[in-house]
């Protein structure tokens, strides 16, 4: 999973590597669970039995989601943390209205799939839309307000 510090606000989230069993394999020699688990064992066959057993797709698929999730509330986060009313005066009425549309949509899409993201997060997120969307002229105002939930 990439870093929370390679996360922007201004970028999608970034994208979850493909995995590579024969990669995976590689890298247990060094860091595999022998090295903080107390039973000895044939850990590298274990692993290579998994792997190719049919409960490793749903297993893999899980975490996959649950990453891809954390990775948007993450990104929603940092969206939070920044200082949207400042960003919107650097920029265009267009490019300010996409950013209303793009946040209003990541609410969404965090309501949607349940993403784990604190209530506050996206109570402050609202109050973001809000704000920026009275920094607009009224008769964007009014279409933006009728736009869905804020």
């Amino acid at each position: 999973m990439p870093l929370q510090k390679s996360i922007s606000p201004w970028k999608s989230p970034p994208q979850l590597r493909q995995f590579l069993p024969e990669e995976f394999m590689k890298t247990l020699e060094k860091t595999g669970p022998q090295l903080t688990s107390r039973i000895k064992g044939d850990w590298i066959g274990l692993y290579k039995h998994f792997l190719k057993s049919p409960n490793f797709d749903g297993w893999f698929k899980a975490r996959r989601k649950e990453m891809t999730q954390k990775l948007e509330a993450l990104h929603l986060e940092a969206l939070c943390e920044e200082d949207l009313l400042l960003w919107i005066q650097k920029h265009t009425e267009v490019e300010t209205v996409d950013l209303v549309l793009k946040l209003k949509n990541k609410l969404l899409q965090a309501d949607r799939e349940h993403l784990p993201v604190k209530p506050d997060t996206v109570e402050k997120l609202r109050t973001h839309i809000d704000a920026i969307i009275l920094a607009l002229p009224e008769d964007l105002q009014g279409i933006l307000l009728k736009t869905g939930m804020t």
